[in-house]
């Protein structure tokens, strides 16, 4: 269906620009752990590596070397659900009641007494940005290695240099329904949107209640604006965001865009504030399909908010 809300398309031309966006306030690990571990027998040089876990999400560790059986050493390894190590894996699922910020150390020792002896990991606690399989590279690296590292960066820059167009593009535009013009959001056939406020399944202990929740789909990206309401005793601030597909699919979206804190409600009151968050992603008209959940969390992620069900136009 067409957009019909005017709030929706400002909301849309605002998210690259919004000095209100909303900022972490401090670095997060996890926007920045590989997924990809090489291994060095140079003891000076070792770093223990992070690797990020999500509840339910089950993480697989893949070796380029044969384990030795029986050496994993997992740190509190009654709390996690499984542990299945293999010649060349091992396959965690994390604690269900795993906390933000959590720490666990994991050791594993290869089979054939070659420097490193051993490994170890930390595995950090994160509301969403889990990883499922990591890759752990020791001694000589095949060519497959190279290949893939050169995608993922290839991959990576052209994101960030259309973010970089996009951004130079949005400079100086005017206001309102021009400015969403002349950024060239609006393509031949508009702006799609669809209402999923019943559509979408909250999870349990989410921090903040939904209210309504629309996505669009634009030229070249899509986003999802969520309303909430805030039962608890502090005002909430969105930090960060991911949406995951079914299949395992991660979108990274770009900044956040919240107009102001969403404040306690006020219990009793004839109409309880309101507000929202909007999360955007670039995407192609093929890209963004099926079905996604969509995970929000604060500074200090603890507080989060996980709607599954999401789709776009």
């Amino acid at each position: 269906m067409p957009l019909a809300s005017p709030a929706g398309l400002l909301a849309l031309a605002l998210l690259a620009t919004s000095p209100n966006a909303a900022e972490s306030s401090r670095p997060d690990e996890c926007e920045t752990a590989s997924s990809r571990i090489e291994l060095t027998d140079r003891p000076t040089s070792r770093k223990v590596p992070v690797v990020c876990i999500s509840p339910d999400l089950p993480l697989t560790f893949r070796f380029n070397s044969l384990l030795q059986p029986g050496s994993e050493k997992i740190q509190e390894r009654e709390r996690f659900e499984e542990v299945n190590p293999g010649q060349k894996t091992l396959m965690l699922v994390p604690p269900e009641n795993l906390v933000a910020g959590e720490r666990f150390k994991v050791e594993v020792c290869f089979a054939d007494g070659a420097a490193p002896e051993c490994a170890t990991f930390l595995l950090l606690g994160h509301p969403g940005l889990g990883m499922q399989q990591v890759k752990v590279f020791r001694q000589l690296r095949p060519v497959a290695y190279y290949q893939e590292v050169a995608e993922a960066a290839l991959a990576e820059t052209q994101q960030l240099r259309e973010e970089v167009r996009q951004l130079r593009a949005e400079r100086g535009v005017p206001d309102g329904l021009r400015g969403v013009r002349a950024s060239g959001l609006m393509g031949e056939e508009g702006i799609s949107s669809k209402d999923l406020t019943r559509s979408v399944v909250e999870y349990e202990g989410n921090a903040l209640v939904k209210e309504r929740v629309r996505s669009y789909r634009a030229e070249d990206r899509v986003a999802v604006e969520v309303w909430l309401k805030n039962p608890g005793a502090l005002p909430w601030t969105a930090a960060g965001a991911v949406l995951r597909s079914v299949k395992g699919e991660v979108l990274k979206p770009l900044p956040l865009w919240q107009p102001e804190p969403i404040p306690p409600s006020e219990p009793g009151s004839a109409a309880e504030r309101k507000d929202r968050v909007v999360v955007e992603v670039l995407a192609t008209e093929t890209e963004a399909r099926g079905t996604y959940t969509l995970t929000l969390w604060d500074a200090e992620r603890k507080r989060t908010v996980i709607l599954g069900n999401v789709t776009f136009p």
